[in-house]
């Protein structure tokens, strides 16, 4: 389910940076595409707590990383490379590209990728880490008044 919240992420931030307003990033497409009304709210929810925490932080907390640097980019060792299809490789650039993951997610993710044996991950497997490395940390630091439930979860 998560992963899917990715999807959803980076298609809002993708919208984003085309100058698209909020306001103005089609809904029902989303729900064409296949995602739910939670899935939808809690991707915007998340998004929602990121901006709203950004902009209560001190200036001097904020992290540095956000963008990748435009003089320097991650090469892959030939053993690491071994590790992801070209989708999945190219997933992570766009994640770290449009400002979700940075360069301390992206070490995360090669370094369970090759802990966990040879195997070649594939873009959902690098999606499914991307979400429990973003969501885990909210979890561990809940930010804002919202906290990201379960398919299975009730509010009372």
């Amino acid at each position: 389910m998560f992963e899917r919240i990715i999807e959803i992420i980076i298609y809002v931030i993708s919208e984003l940076r085309q100058e698209t307003k909020i306001q103005d990033i089609n809904l029902l497409k989303l729900q064409e595409m296949g995602y739910s009304q939670s899935e939808i709210s809690a991707a915007f929810s998340w998004l929602a707590d990121r901006v709203e925490m950004s902009a209560q932080m001190p200036n001097f907390m904020k992290p540095t990383d956000e963008k990748p640097s435009q003089d320097s980019f991650r090469i892959l060792h030939l053993a690491e490379r071994e590790l992801f299809s070209k989708e999945a490789w190219g997933e992570i650039l766009e994640m770290e590209q449009i400002g979700l993951l940075n360069s301390t997610h992206i070490e995360e993710i090669i370094e369970r990728c090759a802990m966990a044996g040879y195997k070649v991950t594939d873009v959902t497997e690098v999606r499914n880490m991307a979400a429990q490395l973003l969501f885990h940390a909210q979890m561990i630091k809940p930010a804002g008044s919202r906290f990201m439930l379960s398919g299975s979860d009730t509010v009372n």
